[in-house]
């Protein structure tokens, strides 16, 4: 396949090069105001091709993906970067397949099953207003001819379903949103009881509507493992990717070897766990999937790379050059970044705080990755008053810096949580899970009513 593109960019004035096609379908159910309301299918076909030199990239797209087409953006891009000083001697390889996916999809039935259970717990709660039902499943077919000669192919499913719930009572209005989401097939939902689901999230909404607002204060916080690591991926996790590191935009910038946090905490990116969203057996540039150390016992090991960068620090590819789809060039992308457990025994983490605030589900928020300041909003957070869990507060957001907050963290538990998302860089989303377990921060300012 594409075997004159390849040649051509055999010959190119460049250090790395592929081609990338991709087929995707995408399956999107919407549920609403009690009814299944919208049913669509698309989908989309194209290739792209990319040479890189230095820190340099050449890249086109385009979604005419025949021999012709490729074979048109390859000599375009070659001769712009020069084929007289090509530098591959380099034939064809093999081709390696991988299918990271299910292939069991629900009829249109099953969803509509769900969302009525769940309609029919939910509106009981005669505050609740509207439970909207969002699912899809996306099926990628991705082809990789790269500069080492192999043709690698590898089949993705990632499988979604989001509930947002929203109630009232007088003037005050609150919404509840649960999503899940696995790189698999249905069957990834199929232990979830939708009813227990549905009085969780009602009950939840009651307390919220009823919650006060916290006072402006430092104090002690506990980060539940059910809040999934949010405010690492974002406080943290992109501080280690290698194109903000080298570009002179992270806080970690030639920390390598250094203390930057607790010596209970160790982070990893790793895109090998079974079934999370984030993961894949090759990244977006045809480098095998790996699960990186990035910080242990405190101490710094090491960047997230995809090749440019890898090259430039004079590392190796940790696998993480990850793109939308065929019309992006690939960046450093997290995976799946997480927390490792420790040892402390979460309930203990929780009985140890006098005045303090237990946060079990994150919002927005907002990072600025050069210095690690950052403002997360608290979707679900708790009162702890004497080492008990009292009621829920509402409107409270966490202020403070993540490599100072993961030098300060005194407690790590031995449990373990997960949140699945879209991480959004350069205009690009890619599918993410953030980890932690239940983690104990002594002291930070927790932002609320002045009053």
């Amino acid at each position: 396949m594409y075997e004159d593109s390849f040649s051509i960019l055999k010959g190119s004035n460049s250090d790395f090069f592929d081609i990338y096609v991709e087929n995707s379908v995408v399956r999107l159910i919407e549920a609403k105001n009690g009814k299944v309301e919208g049913i669509k299918l698309s989908h989309e076909r194209g290739a792209s091709v990319r040479l890189v030199k230095g820190l340099s990239v050449l890249f086109s797209s385009s979604y005419d993906v025949s021999e012709e087409s490729v074979f048109k953006m390859s000599r375009f891009l070659a001769d712009i970067s020069n084929p007289k000083k090509g530098n591959f001697n380099i034939e064809t390889g093999e081709e390696k397949s991988v299918e990271m996916c299910s292939e069991y999809k629900p009829p249109i039935e099953t969803i509509k099953n769900i969302y009525e259970q769940f309609c029919d717990v939910a509106y009981k709660n005669k505050k609740i207003k509207q439970v909207s039902l969002t699912f899809s499943d996306r099926l990628k077919d991705i082809e990789i001819i790269n500069e080492t000669g192999n043709l690698l192919k590898e089949k993705r499913i990632y499988t979604v379903l989001y509930f947002e719930v929203t109630a009232r009572d007088g003037d005050v209005y609150q919404s509840y949103r649960k999503p899940f989401s696995y790189l698999g097939g249905f069957e990834c939902f199929r232990d979830i009881d939708f009813k227990e689901l549905a009085h969780s999230i009602s009950d939840k909404l009651d307390r919220l509507l009823k919650a006060d607002h916290l006072k402006a204060e430092e104090m002690t916080v506990v980060l539940s493992s059910e809040a999934g690591g949010t405010m690492i991926h974002e406080a943290v996790g992109h501080g280690l990717e290698a194109d903000l590191v080298y570009e002179s935009m992270s806080v970690y910038k030639d920390r390598l070897g250094e203390k930057v946090a607790s010596s209970k905490i160790t982070v990893v990116d790793d895109a090998t766990r079974a079934r999370m969203r984030g993961s894949y057996f090759y990244d977006d540039e045809g480098t095998r999937a790996e699960n990186t150390l990035l910080i242990e016992n405190g101490v710094l090991k090491n960047y997230m790379f995809d090749k440019m960068y890898a090259k430039f620090a004079g590392k190796k590819s940790t696998g993480n050059s990850r793109r939308e789809s065929f019309r992006f060039a690939p960046i450093v992308r997290m995976s799946n970044t997480y927390i490792m457990p420790g040892e402390d025994n979460p309930e203990e983490i929780v009985a140890s705080v006098k005045h303090g605030l237990l946060v079990k589900r994150m919002g927005g928020g907002q990072v600025n990755p050069t210095t690690g300041d950052f403002v997360f909003e608290v979707a679900e957070g708790y009162k702890i008053e004497n080492g008990r869990v009292g009621d829920m507060v509402r409107g409270a957001t966490l202020i403070g810096n993540g490599p100072r907050v993961l030098e300060e963290i005194d407690m790590v538990g031995s449990d373990f949580g997960v949140e699945v998302g879209t991480c959004g860089k350069s205009g690009q989303g890619v599918p993410v899970t953030d980890g932690e377990p239940t983690l104990r921060i002594p002291s930070i300012m927790v932002g609320g009513s002045s009053l």
